[in-house]
């Protein structure tokens, strides 16, 4: 009878699996700000929300948000909230809205600089251009938003 073997190390079936188990976790871990979403179809499903939100009844506005008067920045979905302290003349105030899926990237440009969205489902029409930082605005991705709230690629 001849002693068995002792078997050292590990098949190649456990480190595929042990691999694929990392490299689950490090997808389910990317930073928010790292996003593989094209900034078009991301700005649809910002209108889209902005819109839904307007129809609900609530007042909403997309505004651009640049540093030092820049041509491109954030852009910021608000909601109108009504006057705090009851005083007559008290102004209400624009607040970020509470949304599920905030518009990501500072390379956005907005023509007008601020889009109101009406209860009846129309907004303002603006001209909206994505471009990543050391793109030259011109170059960058650009859509239209019509009165009645569709948004179409211009290119």
């Amino acid at each position: 009878m001849t002693p068995r073997k002792t078997r050292r190390g590990f098949t190649l079936i456990e480190v595929m699996i042990v691999v694929a188990i990392l490299a689950l976790m490090a997808v389910m871990t990317l930073p928010k700000g790292l996003s593989l979403e094209p900034p078009l179809r991301a700005l649809r499903r910002a209108v889209t929300e902005a819109a839904a939100l307007a129809l609900d009844g609530q007042s909403v506005r997309l505004r651009l948000e640049s540093e030092n008067g820049a041509d491109r920045g954030k852009i910021v979905l608000e909601a109108l909230l009504a006057a705090t302290s009851g005083q007559p003349g008290d102004a209400p105030e624009w607040k970020l809205a509470e949304v599920k899926y905030p518009l990501e990237g500072e390379g956005w440009s907005l023509s007008p600089e601020i889009v109101y969205f009406y209860s009846d489902g129309t907004c303002t029409p603006a001209r909206l251009t994505y471009a990543a930082k050391g793109v030259r605005l011109a170059d960058g991705d650009s859509a239209f938003l019509t009165v009645t709230g569709f948004l179409f690629e211009a290119r």
